[in-house]
């Protein structure tokens, strides 16, 4: 029985840490359009500072067009600020 309770405890202990280990938070962030800068060149530079998972740049993109919706109508020009968000693990 105590080897029982010692298997239980110890995967909860596992199952604890595996969830910890998995936290993020979401950013908000906004960024200042330069000069050359693209809708996907924006995406782009965001996208590889989510550590959320593997994400493709039309859905990444989508969504910074669903925080910034006169994208719809025209692009990104210099001194435009963008809304983007996404996700970083609680560890970094």
């Amino acid at each position: 029985m105590k080897k029982v309770i010692f298997l239980l405890a110890a995967m909860m202990v596992m199952i604890s840490s595996t969830c910890l280990a998995n936290s993020y938070r979401l950013v908000e962030a906004e960024y200042s359009v330069q000069a050359g800068d693209s809708l996907d060149s924006i995406a782009a530079a965001y996208m590889a500072k989510n550590t959320y998972g593997p994400r493709e740049i039309r859905e990444f993109k989508s969504g910074i067009v669903q925080l910034n919706d006169w994208l719809l109508t025209r692009d990104v020009q210099a001194g435009d600020t963008v809304k983007v968000n996404y996700w970083v693990s609680e560890a970094e």
